[in-house]
């Protein structure tokens, strides 16, 4: 059998072996699934959001949604022809929650991806939303369909102050099992904390800080604009590693399209479409 980390990918003028992506996208480990567009937007900022597509970002906001949804999202990390990660999700509300279902794939000819989110959010009191999501991964190769199998979980809470400030806390894969005995294996915790404040009422200001092993503390800073009912705009930036990022939102009937791009010093640009439905 071929260790995954001896695979490689040709681009124009170089190759790219396939643990570079590993440090970036653990292609055999835990699985951190990118953003949703708007997150990605925003600098990578979730805490306070309640959007279209929580099971796998922010499970707390599942008790605020009032429709169903379903979101279709492709992201292409670093420009790279060869790689592509494909979203599947969806919102259906129940009673005083919502139920959150998400199923991501990435890979590459003989290594692939595969992510699954189980989430619901609870509407605790008028103002606190609470959430829990079940995170089931597999990353297969040509040898092994069940290569790197696992699962775990996230927790996270979000409450409503006033009309303007809202506050929020998440924590990612507090505890985890994986098939594979190696330390990597494992995704590794990450907590994260922040509030929003909107102003002038067409504006949001997010703040958030991040805490994950390797990394530190991580800050995180998005505004997003209101320019009126159809479009909004977002920006924002992350500084470890420094990542600056720009999106829009564009609703039409019951239809949403996003669009947002992150860079990063490191590693370049990650481009992300998303499609919705709300109903």
């Amino acid at each position: 059998m071929i260790s995954p980390p001896l695979w490689m990918l040709k681009r124009p003028g170089l190759l790219i072996p396939v643990f570079f992506l590993l440090h970036i996208h653990p292609c055999v480990s835990g699985q951190d699934t990118w953003p949703e567009a708007s997150s990605a937007a925003l600098g990578g900022a979730y805490v306070t959001r309640a959007g279209f597509s929580c099971a796998g970002l922010n499970q707390a906001g599942l008790g605020v949604p009032e429709q169903h949804s379903l979101t279709l999202q492709h992201s292409r990390p670093y420009l790279l022809r060869e790689l592509g990660q494909s979203t599947l999700s969806g919102q259906f509300v129940t009673g005083n929650g919502a139920l959150g279902i998400e199923i991501a794939t990435l890979g590459i000819k003989g290594l692939r991806q595969t992510s699954f989110w189980l989430s619901y959010g609870l509407k605790l009191h008028p103002d606190v939303t609470a959430g829990m999501g079940i995170h089931l991964w597999n990353s297969s190769i040509e040898e092994q369909p069940l290569y790197a199998t696992g699962i775990s979980f996230a927790l996270g809470i979000r409450a409503t102050i006033n009309q303007q400030w809202i506050v929020g806390a998440h924590v990612l894969h507090p505890a985890s099992w994986s098939s594979l005995s190696l330390p990597s294996s494992s995704p590794r915790m990450a907590i994260a904390a922040g509030f929003s404040y909107t102003f002038l009422q067409t504006a949001i200001i997010y703040s958030e800080v991040h805490i994950k092993p390797r990394y530190g503390i991580i800050l995180v800073e998005g505004v997003e604009w209101h320019l009126n009912k159809r479009v909004s705009m977002s920006t924002g930036f992350s500084n470890k590693p420094f990542t600056f990022s720009w999106g829009i939102s564009l609703l039409h009937s019951r239809w949403i399209i996003q669009f947002a791009f992150q860079y990063r010093t490191t590693s370049g640009t990650v481009p992300f479409t998303s499609l919705t439905h709300a109903w």
